[in-house]
């Protein structure tokens, strides 16, 4: 897992014309907190997601953001709005950076899945996530086919900015994967944990991708339960 210790990241300028994309990952939902997963199940952030929006609406708050995207799920939608406010922008909503759709595993942990579908089965998925269809929901290709064109066409609309994107944590690690080369299914070698911050920049045909995963502006959640 990387983290980034430097407080202000963006302040380097992008070259010309070159955009830079901050990446985030919503706050905490209930399902997170359980280890459920989510996909296209439409939950609000719980009391912690929200701290935990704040946090990045604070260490983003100096940041000279131009616009801020979101999944149109309502855990994104809340953390972006968050975002967005201490800027005076309103949130673009694009159902393209939605996490992937879980199909019938919404809801469901791991040992539920199993129990249900069958461990030779999840051990086929988990071996090809790229290629292999979660029973009703998508493949985490289709997942990157949707979501890389959506962000990428932020990135073309926004030249010179900086620009925040609030999605998900499958949706922001195939997107990873996608700008450093690495196959889809290699997602799970990088980390996104909730309230997560990304930057990357996209300069003519190059990416680069800055920072990945920083998660300092997240206070421990126990160190805020004994100073409250």
């Amino acid at each position: 897992m990387l983290r980034r210790s430097t407080a202000t990241f963006w302040s380097s300028s992008a070259e010309g014309q070159a955009t830079r994309i901050l990446l985030v990952r919503h706050g905490r939902v209930a399902w997170n907190a359980r280890s459920a997963y989510t996909g296209w199940t439409d939950i609000e952030l719980d009391d912690w997601g929200l701290q935990e929006a704040g946090m990045v609406s604070k260490k983003l708050s100096s940041a000279p953001i131009k616009a801020v995207y979101s999944s149109d799920l309502i855990r994104a939608r809340k953390t972006a709005e968050i975002i967005a406010k201490p800027h005076g922008l309103t949130v673009t909503n694009d159902k393209n950076l939605r996490e992937i759709n879980y199909g019938e595993w919404e809801g469901l942990g791991v040992d539920d899945i199993i129990a249900n579908y069958g461990e030779d089965f999840y051990k086929t998925w988990t071996n090809d996530p790229e290629n292999v269809r979660i029973p009703g929901g998508e493949t985490f290709s289709e997942l990157c086919q949707r979501a890389a064109p959506a962000a990428e066409s932020i990135a073309k609309a926004h030249p010179g900015q900086t620009v925040v994107i609030v999605a998900h944590k499958s949706v922001n690690r195939v997107l990873l994967c996608h700008w450093l080369g690495l196959s889809v299914g290699s997602y799970k070698q990088i980390e996104q944990d909730n309230g997560a911050i990304n930057s990357v920049v996209f300069s003519g045909n190059r990416v680069v991708v800055e920072t990945v995963n920083d998660v300092c502006h997240i206070v421990n959640k126990a160190a805020v339960s004994h100073l409250t």
